[in-house]
C-alpha cells in the first residue's frame, strides 16, 4: 500500500513540476497553454518521465468536471434578456446551418455519428484568450463571445444527448433515459425559478450560503457541497456527469456572482491545477510511437480542422454577414469561433471512455484540437495584421443586437 502510495504522489510531483514549467513554455512559444500542457504530457509519457495510473486517472476526471464547472461559469443566461430577439434569431440561424452541415457530411462521408456533435462543438476559453490580445471592442471578438456563451449551452446538451444513444443504442432505455433528461432540466428551471422568486423577496437569503465578511471559507465549501451533489445527482440519474458540473457553475454565476473573490479564487484553483492535470493526462494518452509510424493521423487531424473553419465560415456568412462590414471580419470571425480545444478535446475523452471511437480517431480529435490552437491563432494574427481594408473605420461594439446594422 505504501509502495502504491508513494508511486502516485511521485508521479503527481513529476506532472506538477511539468504544469508549473507549462505556462512559461507557452509565453515563450507563443503556442496555447492547452497545446503546451498535451505535448508535455505526450513526451513525458514517452520518455518514461512519469507513469500512467488508475489514481492518475481518477484525478484527470475530477479535474474534466472541474473544467466543465468553470465553463458553467463563464454562462450567464440573466444576459440572454438583453441580447435582443433579432440576434437570438440570427444565432439560431447559425447553429442551424452547424449542426445541419455536419449532419450531412456526416451521413455523405459515412463518418462515426460523433462528428455530428464534434464539428460544431464551441467553447469559450480560446475566445477569451483572443479577447485580451486583441481587446473585447472588436466586432468581431464581441460576436463570437456572445454566440459562443449560447453555443457552450448547446454542446453540452448535445453531449448529453449523444451520451445517451451510445450508451444505450436505439432502444427503450433510450427514450426512458431522455424522459429523465427533459424531466431533470425542467426541475432545474423550476428550482432557478423559486430561487429567483426566493431571493427577490429574500434577498439576504443567500447571504446564509455565501454571506460577504466570510472568515470560514463558506462560499468554497458551499460551491464544492453543490458541485459534487449535482454530479452525483447526474450519476444516480444514469445521466453524463458533465452536465451536472455544468450546471453547477451556471448556477454559481447566477445566484452568487456577487462573490467576486470567490470567483477568482475557483479560476485559480481550476486552472491553476485540476484543469492543466487533465489536459497533461489527455496528452499522455497519445502513444508518440504510433503516431510517428503512422503520419496519417496528423493529416486527419488536419481534416477535422479544415472541416471545421469550412461550415463555421459558411454559417457565418449565412447568419451574420451583414453585420460586418469586410469579408475580413467574416474569416476573423470563423477562425476565432474554430478553437474550442476544451471542448474538442472533452468530447474526444467521453467517446472515448464510451467506447464510441477507436483509438485512431481519439487521436485525430486531440490533434485536430492542437492543430487549431496553433495554426488557427498564427492565421488570426497574419490576417489581422497583413489584411487592412481600406477605408475600413473601428467597427462598434455590439451594443443593440436588435439593429440589424449592429447585432
Amino acid at each position: 500500500m505504501d509502495h502504491i502510495l508513494l508511486d502516485t504522489f511521485v508521479n503527481l510531483a513529476i506532472i506538477s513540476l511539468l504544469i508549473a514549467i507549462a505556462p512559461i513554455i507557452a509565453k515563450a512559444s507563443r503556442i496555447p497553454i492547452v497545446v503546451v500542457e498535451m505535448c508535455l504530457g505526450c513526451v513525458g509519457l514517452y520518455f518514461g518521465i512519469f507513469e500512467s495510473s488508475e489514481s492518475l486517472a481518477l484525478l484527470a476526471k475530477v479535474g474534466f468536471l472541474f473544467l466543465m464547472f468553470l465553463c458553467g461559469m463563464e454562462v450567464d443566461l440573466r444576459g440572454f434578456q438583453n441580447l435582443g430577439k433579432k440576434f437570438i434569431k440570427n444565432v439560431i440561424i447559425y447553429l442551424v446551418v452547424l449542426y445541419g452541415i455536419s449532419v450531412a457530411v456526416v451521413l455523405a462521408l459515412g463518418l462515426n455519428k460523433i462528428f455530428i456533435a464534434a464539428f460544431p462543438v464551441m467553447s469559450l476559453g480560446m475566445i477569451m484568450t483572443l479577447i485580451k490580445d486583441y481587446g473585447k471592442d472588436k466586432q468581431w471578438l464581441e460576436l463570437a463571445l456572445r454566440v459562443g456563451v449560447v453555443g457552450e449551452v448547446v454542446s453540452i446538451a448535445a453531449l448529453t444527448l449523444i451520451n445517451g444513444i451510445y450508451h444505450y443504442g436505439n432502444s427503450w432505455k433510450l427514450y426512458e433515459n431522455l424522459a429523465v433528461l427533459c424531466v431533470f432540466i425542467l426541475g432545474i428551471v423550476g428550482l432557478f425559478w423559486i430561487f429567483k422568486i426566493l431571493f427577490w423577496w429574500f434577498p439576504t437569503l443567500k447571504l446564509y450560503a455565501m454571506p460577504y465578511d466570510d472568515l470560514s471559507n463558506q462560499d468554497i465549501r458551499f460551491v464544492m457541497m453543490l458541485f459534487v451533489m449535482l454530479i452525483a445527482l447526474v450519476l444516480f440519474l444514469d445521466l453524463e456527469p458533465a452536465l451536472g458540473a455544468f450546471l453547477a457553475g451556471m448556477i454559481v454565476t447566477i445566484f452568487f456572482s456577487y462573490k467576486h473573490e470567490m470567483v477568482h479564487k475557483l479560476n485559480d484553483i481550476g486552472f491553476g491545477f485540476f484543469v492543466p492535470l487533465f489536459f497533461v493526462y489527455v496528452g499522455s494518452t497519445l502513444d508518440l510511437r504510433l503516431i510517428g509510424q503512422n503520419l496519417t493521423f496528423i493529416l486527419h487531424g488536419a481534416y477535422i480542422a479544415l472541416g471545421m473553419i469550412t461550415i463555421r465560415y459558411v454559417a457565418a456568412n449565412v447568419a451574420f454577414r451583414k453585420y460586418f462590414k469586410h469579408p475580413r471580419d467574416v474569416a476573423l470571425f470563423a477562425l476565432s469561433d474554430s478553437m474550442p480545444l476544451t471542448f474538442l478535446v472533452a468530447t474526444a475523452k467521453i467517446a472515448s471512455d464510451w467506447n464510441a471511437i477507436t483509438q485512431e480517431v481519439y487521436y485525430t480529435f486531440i490533434l485536430a484540437a492542437m492543430i487549431e490552437g496553433v495554426v488557427f491563432s498564427i492565421i488570426i494574427k497574419m490576417i489581422y495584421n497583413l489584411w487592412k481594408p481600406k477605408n475600413l473605420q473601428n467597427p462598434q461594439n455590439l451594443k443593440n443586437p436588435q439593429n440589424p446594422k449592429n447585432p
